[in-house]
């Protein structure tokens, strides 16, 4: 109330634009359900009720603990200790966020009743046994693990899965089941790495049944018909095509599954997928084709560093198109005053010529606070916002810090004259031209930032060699590292070095030389040109450009030329507007 107030009053002076900025906030209950140890315990608990209701009441009559709900109870417990166990030493990230139990516990929850609705739809359209374990949906839990939270997550899906369905088949068929369920989980965890394409998604159930149908023949299941006992010989045939058909069919449909309920999840869950980054990465997003129009230095800017934080990503095993999507939007704030950097002013004035260096530097540094608001008002992934508030980190915006102490020297320099009184000096604070930070917390947005500081340095490079462009990448890299930009990350040094290689491979790439082409005495480009005519088997060559007599004088005809494309210098290194 007071603070609302304050503010009306600072409107109503001229101080103020009546305008807040957004803010991410998070109910004190919502911090609870996301990371409370109350809730994962509640979780595992309601897990180890659902598996053993399911093995007491949804169980084969001839399963392996059938009427015996104690036993039951107890090696459910057992199986959902060790897998805590195995979560807590090697996935401990995983228990302290209540949204990854959630959901593995729910696929695999979720994979025991698609089962047993498998079994029941064999029982009810088959006759026998013959399709039970075929139509089994082993890589229900294994696909959707594997693209919400990766292969290690996947792996457990898989494992446990198969523990937790090996107590609701027949006994006698236990064996069997385990190592259908094994087989076709690991495939799945196999192929859904890093699918960027749903329709890749696809394929790989496809090659999930046929592995399904592999182990079928393997154990007998399916049969060949030389060494089957149905007579005739056809319906044996016939038998076997059905069965590898709907092996085949069935992870298929899996798959497509898995695929439809991916948007409800990454929606409820707020995870998104390499098929959802795919997307994102789409150039036709609203601010995107704003910053084409209003800032296009810096769209040319974050295009680049795309490249360069990509490659990197992919040489380190990071996730390369996250690191791209990113790279799009890391600089949006710089659309609420593109005419204050650099990349954007081109041979125009500069405003910051009229402006003092800390208030040069304020505007500068606010880019990324803007950045966050636009980012929040559009509704952007969250990933997205934190590389945008950690691109710069706490780094300092070196230009206007050194013109402030010039400023300074200046100043003093004129009080020892006489001409200025000493209290006019005006006061450097280096924490004034630092941004907020945070510093940068994941790998994927360390590699954006030190992409960013390279890619803008590296424009001012003038005839860059391979040797300028592994000093200058050596240089800002041990910068960042000396000022403890990557202390919060899980960079290594071993990383580190394969990122700078990779920046190295890219930038030169981009920054190859041109070949000077020689000029005519008319000053034009001396151009040779060959035609061939088919006149008597003979080629007839013109070596010289076209000559004609205008008024008394020679005139060459000269080819049109494409001007040089002027390329503006470093944030930290160039006259205004460093970001």
């Amino acid at each position: 109330m007071f603070e609302f107030f304050s503010q009306l009053r600072l409107k109503q002076k001229g101080f103020s634009s009546g305008k807040k900025r957004r803010k991410q906030r998070e109910h004190p209950f919502f911090r609870l359900l996301r990371e409370g140890r109350v809730i994962c315990l509640l979780l595992f608990s309601l897990f180890i009720a659902a598996i053993t209701f399911m093995a007491l009441y949804l169980a084969n009559p001839l399963s392996v603990f059938a009427g015996q709900p104690a036993k039951t109870a107890v090696v459910v417990l057992v199986l959902t200790i060790t897998l805590v166990i195995q979560l807590r030493i090697h996935l401990p990230d995983t228990l302290r966020r209540n949204s990854r139990v959630t959901l593995l516990v729910t696929s695999i929850v979720g994979q025991l009743l698609l089962m047993k609705f498998s079994g029941y739809l064999a029982e009810t359209f088959a006759q026998g046994d013959d399709f039970r374990f075929l139509v089994a949906p082993y890589a229900f839990a294994p696909m959707l693990m594997a693209l919400l939270l990766g292969r290690n997550h996947a792996t457990y899906a898989a494992i446990y899965a198969s523990l937790f369905g090996a107590l609701l088949v027949q006994g006698s068929q236990a064996y069997s089941f385990l190592i259908f369920s094994l087989v076709a989980g690991f495939v799945a965890v196999y192929l859904t790495h890093k699918v960027r394409r749903r329709g890749r998604l696809m394929t790989a159930g496809g090659y999930v049944g046929f592995a399904v149908v592999a182990v079928g023949f393997t154990l007998g299941v399916i049969q060949w018909p030389a060494f089957s006992q149905i007579e005739p010989v056809s319906e044996a045939w016939d038998l076997m095509g059905r069965q590898a058909l709907a092996a085949i069919l069935v992870s298929t449909f899996t798959a497509i599954i898995v695929g439809g309920l991916l948007p409800l999840i990454e929606a409820a869950f707020r995870i998104t997928t390499d098929i959802s980054w795919i997307e994102l990465a789409d150039l036709n997003h609203p601010l995107l084709k704003r910053m084409t129009i209003e800032a296009p230095g810096t769209y040319h800017h974050s295009l680049v560093v795309a490249n360069l934080a990509e490659a990197a990503a992919e040489a380190v095993g990071a996730n390369a198109t996250l690191c791209r999507v990113c790279s799009y939007f890391h600089d949006i704030g710089k659309l609420h005053k593109p005419e204050y950097f650099i990349e954007n002013i081109g041979d125009g004035e500069n405003p910051h010529d009229d402006l003092t260096p800390t208030m040069s530097a304020l505007i500068v540094i606010a880019h990324v606070k803007d950045g966050v608001d636009l980012a929040l008002k559009h509704k952007l992934n969250k990933e997205i916002i934190a590389v945008i508030r950690e691109h710069h980190g706490t780094s300092l915006v070196q230009y206007f810090y050194h013109r402030a102490l010039k400023l300074k020297e200046d100043f003093e320099e004129l009080v020892r004259e006489g001409k200025e009184r000493a209290e006019d000096v005006p006061d450097v604070d280096i924490e004034g031209f630092r941004y907020p930070g945070p510093k940068p917390q994941t790998r994927e947005s360390a590699i954006i930032s030190i992409a960013d500081a390279v890619e803008s340095a590296s424009r001012c490079l003038q005839k860059p060699t391979p040797q300028k462009i592994e000093q200058l990448i050596d240089e800002l890299t041990r910068s960042r590292l000396r000022e403890g930009q990557f202390d919060e990350c899980p960079l290594t040094l071993k990383d580190l070095a394969t990122i700078k290689a990779s920046f190295y491979s890219t930038l030169r790439s981009m920054l190859h030389n041109r070949i000077s082409y020689p000029k005519a005495e008319g000053g034009g480009i001396e151009i040779e040109s060959a035609r061939k005519e088919s006149k008597g088997g003979k080629t007839k060559t013109k070596s010289k450009p076209k000559e004609t007599e205008t008024k008394g004088e020679i005139e060459t005809a000269k080819p049109a030329s494409t001007p040089d494309i002027p390329v503006s210098p470093s944030k930290d290194h160039r006259p205004a507007g460093a970001a």
